[in-house]
């Protein structure tokens, strides 16, 4: 069985406090403990800076513990030793001896993930565990963490209903991971971040832009300054100009853990280690023909940094894009800007609790594709409310996999497909594009 198996329609569930976790931990000799660690926190930019920072722990000869969410194909994804899943029946084994705890302290399905990642990590004697945190960060369940480097990538607007309204809320929640005896590493120059790590009275913090540097060039290649480290000709895998700021951020956070560890590094494992990254669903080229790539951009700010690379590194292709939404999003923003953004579009559906139903994209498509209103003759040839609302959306299909084929259609050499929205769709199109041997 698999954990997200038993807790079923509660996977979702989020509860604020460390009691219960800590709880947990202590009932199974708090393995957390017994290895050095880095967490991860901010908007988007979180699961990429985790792989990095994992890729270079790893090749200068660590054995890595890596936790993250959410999975995109198969459950245990989210925890990795050495970049490698945990074992199923491994995983099985786990669930089986943590459920009576699980049970015993109520926790939340993330709850029971961390629990889970931290007794597994601890039995393994991994030397290093990169845990990307699930949701804020003050209150998470990672945060149980005396972590070695505290990073923040960034703060945007998501998850408003539980971390806050303004960005300065979000980044006092996200800014509870740092610690004041620890150093932080912050991957944007963001006013409301700084403002709260000196309000929290952290001692040392490193700034990307002014503390760390990455000079762009062509083709992608770039450079990195920090302090008196130099490192020039970086090259990466993942497309697009986000993965310089994202890599750039976890390769500072290395290089401060190793200064303080008085660590050496070698420049050229370096290279090799960001080189060799790879992150699923993250402007990740699916298909060259035709040109299908997806991103798991699921707020504002993603989406609109996707459309923008996309633009930068396909610039005369038209964009079909396939989509969806979890329901507690700020759907309507992002409606507008798959709509602003894109050629054509198909919207689907996302099998998970807060996905989108068919009726919430045609309300979607109804306020906002048309400026009139409409009403009801009453006539037997006359159109019906849900005729109106279809109107709204250009298509909807229910299947993520024959939504892309609907997409195919649309497709000639001047276009592209790209699927976006939502990691759980992400990873419902891996899934089914996998099982069907594409």
């Amino acid at each position: 069985m698999n954990l997200f198996d038993f807790f079923k329609k509660k996977v979702f569930n989020i509860e604020p406090g460390l009691e219960r976790i800590k709880a947990a931990l202590e009932d199974v000799s708090n393995p957390h403990k017994n290895f050095k660690s880095i967490l991860v926190a901010g908007t988007n930019g979180k699961g990429s800076t985790c792989a990095y920072l994992e890729s270079l722990f790893r090749h200068h000869g660590y054995k890595t513990g890596l936790f993250t969410s959410p999975h995109l194909i198969q459950e245990n994804e989210r925890w990795q030793i050495n970049r490698q899943n945990i074992p199923q029946d491994r995983l099985e084994s786990y669930i089986k001896d943590l459920l009576p705890i699980i049970q015993k302290y109520n926790l939340t399905y993330f709850e029971a993930c961390t629990l889970l990642a931290f007794k597994y990590f601890s039995d393994e004697s991994i030397d290093i565990a990169v845990v990307e945190v699930g949701l804020g960060g003050r209150w998470d369940s990672t945060n149980v963490l005396d972590p070695c480097v505290s990073v923040i990538t960034n703060v945007s607007f998501d998850h408003m209903h539980l971390l806050g309204d303004t960005l300065d809320k979000i980044a006092f929640e996200k800014t509870g991971i740092t610690r004041k005896n620890k150093p932080a590493v912050v991957g944007r120059n963001q006013k409301e971040i700084i403002d709260w790590l000196k309000k929290r009275k952290i001692k040392e913090f490193y700034i990307q832009g002014l503390d760390f540097r990455s000079t762009v060039r062509e083709s992608l290649l770039w450079d990195f300054e920090f302090k008196d480290f130099y490192l020039k000709d970086i090259k990466l895998s993942m497309i697009g100009t986000r993965q310089i700021e994202n890599a750039s951020t976890s390769l500072a956070s290395f290089l401060v853990f190793c200064e303080k560890n008085n660590i050496k590094v070698d420049k050229e494992t370096i290279k090799r280690a960001l080189k060799n990254t790879f992150w699923q669903g993250r402007m990740q080229i699916l298909s060259e023909e035709p040109l299908i790539i997806l991103d798991g951009g699921h707020n504002e700010e993603g989406l609109l940094k996707s459309f923008q690379e996309l633009k930068e590194l396909f610039k005369s292709k038209k964009v079909i894009t396939v989509y969806s939404f979890m329901k507690d999003k700020e759907t309507e923003k992002m409606f507008k800007i798959i709509k602003e953004n894109s050629f054509k579009t198909v919207a689907t559906k996302i099998n998970v609790s807060r996905g989108m139903e068919k009726e919430d994209f045609y309300k979607l498509g109804e306020e906002n594709s048309f400026k009139t209103v409409a009403t009801k003759i009453n006539v037997s040839r006359g159109m019906e409310k849900e005729d109106f609302y279809k109107l709204g959306e250009e298509n909807f299909i229910e299947n993520p996999l024959e939504a892309v084929e609907l997409a195919k259609k649309y497709v000639d050499d001047n276009s592209l497909i790209f699927i976006t929205g939502s990691l759980y769709l992400v990873g419902e199109v891996l899934n089914g594009w996998n099982t069907a041997g594409k």
